[in-house]
């Protein structure tokens, strides 16, 4: 599954034979999940959870479940501080966190009793990997899309062969005609009619040439890709 963020928007660009209908809901946001616990490793209930978007200031806040679980599902991409709190305990704050729209990154925190107003802050701006979820995911950014040299007609497309398992991406010209120049590419040896792309969400599709799209954006209004 793929996604463009175009100039705030996205545009998604599906690139494999199957998807479950749950990566649907995620092409625009990315998530959080993890689990709360002491230092004995015991799940903490009831703890709050903040996660702020640095870069926007846009925070939101919600409690652990009775096994000590969390969830973030619809957090928008961007730099995450996420702040651990639990009467009693420490605040644990972990910050530096990269969420890409279409990916979900775990964040666990073990909490400790709290000594006179104890605050711990952790940088966890390393990649980690995400194995909450069975997509493999790849991301482009809009520095790439702007150094790398592209096609005659500057089509992102062209980037995709960057992606692991994608074959180089090709035209496919037919009776139909390709108003847009778009690419076809086959990923992983399956047919290239499997791909699919939306912007913000919605379908961005040929009807009558189904391995293209029927709207290639400017490269200049990209601000990120996720295959």
């Amino acid at each position: 599954m793929g996604f463009i963020r175009i100039s705030g928007v996205v545009l998604a660009i599906a690139l494999s034979a199957m998807l479950p209908a749950s990566v649907e809901a995620q092409v625009l946001y990315g998530s959080l999940n993890g689990n709360v616990t002491d230092k004995s490793g015991l799940p903490m209930a009831n703890a709050r959870v903040e996660a702020l978007n640095t870069e926007t200031g846009i925070s939101k806040q919600t409690s652990t479940e009775q096994h000590g679980t969390y969830l973030f599902n619809d957090l928008q991409p961007g730099i995450y501080k996420v702040t651990f709190i639990a009467p009693g305990f420490g605040i644990l704050v972990q910050s530096n966190i990269q969420l890409d729209a279409n990916t979900s990154r775990r964040v666990d925190a073990a909490l400790e009793v709290s000594q006179m107003n104890q605050s711990v802050t952790v940088d966890a701006s390393a990649v980690v990997l995400q194995a909450d979820r069975v997509e493999v995911n790849t991301q482009i950014s809009d520095k790439e899309v702007e150094d790398l040299p592209l096609t005659g007609s500057r089509n992102f497309q062209s980037l995709l062969e960057l992606v692991p398992g994608v074959s180089p991406p090709a035209a496919s010209p037919s009776e139909a005609g390709n108003p847009t120049g778009a690419l076809a590419t086959n990923v992983n040896g399956s047919s290239y009619n499997n791909n699919g792309t939306r912007i913000d969400g919605a379908v961005n599709g040929y009807p009558w040439l189904p391995e293209i799209i029927a709207y290639v954006p400017p490269a200049e209004s990209i601000q990120a890709v996720s295959v």
